[in-house]
């Protein structure tokens, strides 16, 4: 429990100063670049998270689930071929993804998918779009340390390495900004700062394992993989959908009214995010805890620990809309210089701000513990029905139909995982008797 308290009070701070950075580097950028580049720019900030999410094809995940497992009996040897086999099984990824990204390039409509009467804008948003993914590809192997440490009950390592990671990133956007560089350079060095700060942190996280960097035998690797294979591939269905659902609205957004509304709207979903972001900081450690304590039999501990993070969620979003509500339209202004038209997006935003943190409370227990189909089934449908139904409502109301049909997609996730994770947790108490 202390290691827990401890990995959630350094996740919190982390997270804060973290956001810190994000929201002054926002503001510098958001004056420092046209609307049509700062709305650009809000798409490609998301790349990484959508890769990191979709991309690792849930493997990382599934790691995670298996070397907390590994650390209740104290496998450490085993918990590293697993690490060193997965890491392989990531570069290899990013080498074909990489190969595939390149190939598809000039098939993709991107003059449909940037809204812009801008050619150079488009041409830098197809090039920036393509490398960046190639280079955050790349990013995901060697962010296998957050996995490592999670694992091990040593998330304040995670939260150590992401502040540095930030500052790092702050530090060099406002000397580019400083040195007056252009859009595209100021994109590439965001991605390539990115994966040389997940670089040091894998060296990092070797040396406080003590673990020598290995090569792992072909046939080994393949064993561990396979071995991970049907929880990752669960995973990664769960993931892509779920990160669909995250961002597919700022396309949707770019399609029918232009990238210059992107902005305005990114601005205040990414408001909900920072909440959400305090919020999730909360739920990581608690993640390889429920693991341990289900293999453990400690059914108690893990029902109340459900309990009063579902508490924790309600009295959290209830108390961050009413604050957005109030004055978020002039925090954003002081922000960024930039005043939201649209006031209705702070409330509707807000309700799929409240889902989406209900959803993700009971979604980090059903992960724990390995119960992924429920949720794979209902994020798939929501992500089916998103494009359609936001077009529609898109179409009719504007950014309010496309929140709407957030909403719409998450809620029933919401009704499904908390029914299913206290059955669960009943079954289990049954089942221990």
């Amino acid at each position: 429990m202390r290691q827990i308290f401890i990995g959630s009070f350094a996740l919190i701070i982390s997270t804060g100063l973290a956001l810190l950075v994000g929201i002054v580097m926002t503001g510098v950028l958001a004056r420092y670049f046209s609307a049509e580049e700062f709305g650009l720019w809000s798409i490609l900030i998301s790349l990484n998270g959508i890769l990191l999410s979709g991309f690792d094809f849930g493997f990382g995940n599934a790691l995670r689930n298996k070397m907390a497992q590994l650390y209740a009996y104290r496998f450490d040897e085993e918990s590293k071929t697993y690490f060193f086999s997965i890491f392989y099984w990531f570069v290899f990824s990013a080498i074909l993804l990489t190969l595939i990204f390149y190939s598809v390039k000039p098939f993709i409509p991107w003059g449909i998918l940037f809204k812009t009467t801008n050619y150079v804008i488009v041409e830098n948003g197809a090039s920036l779009l393509i490398l960046g993914s190639s280079i955050f590809a790349l990013n995901i192997a060697f962010n296998l340390y957050t996995a490592g440490f999670f694992s091990y009950q040593e998330s304040h390592w995670n939260a150590v390495l992401n502040v540095v990671s930030k500052i790092a990133l702050l530090a060099f956007t406002l000397l580019f900004v400083v040195l007056l560089q252009s859009f595209f350079i100021i994109n590439l060095m965001t991605f390539l700062v990115t994966l040389f700060s997940s670089v040091i942190a894998f060296i990092i996280f070797l040396t406080v394992r003590k673990w020598q960097f290995v090569i792992i035998p072909f046939r080994t690797a393949w064993v561990k993989v396979k071995d991970l294979w049907l929880k990752s591939a669960q995973f990664a269905l769960l993931q892509i959908f779920s990160t669909f659902l995250l961002m597919a609205d700022v396309f949707v957004v770019s399609s029918i009214s232009g990238l210059d509304t992107v902005g305005e709207y990114f601005l205040v979903k990414r408001i909900y995010l920072v909440l959400a972001s305090f919020h999730f900081a909360i739920l990581l450690p608690v993640w390889s805890a429920y693991t341990e304590s289900i293999e453990s039999g400690e059914i108690i501990w893990a029902r109340k620990t459900l309990k009063k993070t579902t508490l924790y969620t309600v009295m959290i979003f209830t108390a961050g809309i009413v604050i957005v509500c109030f004055a978020g339209n002039d925090l954003i202004y002081l922000w960024t210089g930039i005043e939201i038209i649209n006031r209705d997006l702070l409330i509707w935003l807000g309700i799929w701000g409240f889902v989406y943190g209900w959803c993700n409370c009971f979604s980090v227990f059903l992960n724990a513990t390995g119960n992924l189909k429920y949720q794979v089934i209902l994020a798939g449908l929501g992500a089916i029905s998103f494009i359609p139904v936001s077009l529609f409502l898109g179409e009719k109301y504007g950014v309010i139909g496309i929140s709407l049909s957030l909403i719409v997609a998450c809620f029933p996730s919401a009704v499904v995982t908390p029914l299913q994770s206290f059955q669960i947790l009943k079954n289990l108490k049954r089942k221990n008797l």
